[in-house]
C-alpha cells in the first residue's frame, strides 16, 4: 500500500495512496518514523479510519460554517442565535483560517482573550458553538481530532481579596447617598440583612 524511500537531502519520505486513488507523501528525519507513520496510516485505510492529512487545509471556517449552519434542523430562533454568535465571536478571528490550522492551544488563546471582555455565559456559548463546527467536520473526516476538547473558560468570580467592603459610615455616608431615593430602603434592607436581589425582588 505504499514505501519508503531516501531522499537527497537525508530523510525518508513515506509515500502511499490514499482511497481516493491519489498519491500522498510525508517526510520523515528516520527511516523507522517514516515506516511507522506509513504502517499507522495503511492500518487506518484498511480499518476505515484515515483522515485525507490534506482535506481541512482546502476548508475555510467560515465556508464550513456556513454549510453547517445551512444543514442543521432547529428552530428559527436556535438559528439566529447560532448564526449571530459565529457572525459576532467565530468569523472575526477564524474566519480566513483553514480548518486544520485551528488547534488546541489557538482555541485557548482565544478563549483567554474573549473572557477579557465578554462575560462567561457569552464565551461558552461562543466556544460550545465552535467545537460543535469542528465536531462536524470531524464526521466529515475533515479533521482528525476537535480541537476545542479539554478548552477551559476562565471565571470571572471575584475572590475575597478583591472585594471591597464598607463600613457602616461609609455605606450611609458614600453609598446610600449615590442611590435614587425611592430605592434606598430596600438597600437598606438588603444590606441589613444580607439578601440578595431575587430574595429583594420577592418582598
Amino acid at each position: 500500500m505504499g514505501h519508503v524511500v531516501r531522499t537527497d537531502a537525508g530523510t525518508y519520505r513515506a509515500n502511499w495512496r490514499d482511497p481516493a486513488g491519489r498519491q500522498r507523501a510525508k517526510t520523515f528525519p528516520t527511516k523507522r518514523a517514516a515506516r511507522e507513520y506509513l504502517a499507522k496510516t495503511t492500518s487506518e485505510m484498511v480499518g476505515g479510519a484515515y483522515i485525507d492529512p490534506h482535506a481541512g487545509r482546502r476548508v475555510l471556517l467560515r465556508d464550513y460554517a456556513e454549510q453547517w449552519s445551512a444543514g442543521r434542523t432547529v428552530e428559527a430562533t436556535t438559528d439566529d442565535r447560532t448564526r449571530s454568535i459565529i457572525r459576532t465571536h467565530l468569523v472575526p478571528r477564524w474566519g480566513d483560517w483553514p480548518l486544520t490550522r485551528i488547534d488546541h492551544m489557538s482555541v485557548q488563546q482565544w478563549v483567554r482573550e474573549l473572557a477579557g471582555t465578554r462575560a462567561p455565559a457569552t464565551v461558552k456559548k461562543a466556544l460550545n458553538v465552535l467545537s460543535l463546527i469542528m465536531a462536524s467536520a470531524v464526521r466529515s473526516r475533515l479533521l482528525a481530532v476537535n480541537p476545542c476538547g479539554g478548552v477551559t473558560v476562565p471565571s470571572n468570580r471575584r475572590t475575597r481579596d478583591q472585594m471591597t467592603t464598607l463600613t457602616r459610615e461609609e455605606f450611609a455616608g458614600r453609598l446610600l447617598p449615590s442611590v435614587p431615593a425611592e430605592h434606598r430602603a430596600l438597600l437598606c434592607v438588603a444590606a441589613g440583612c444580607g439578601l440578595r436581589w431575587g430574595e429583594c425582588a420577592g418582598l
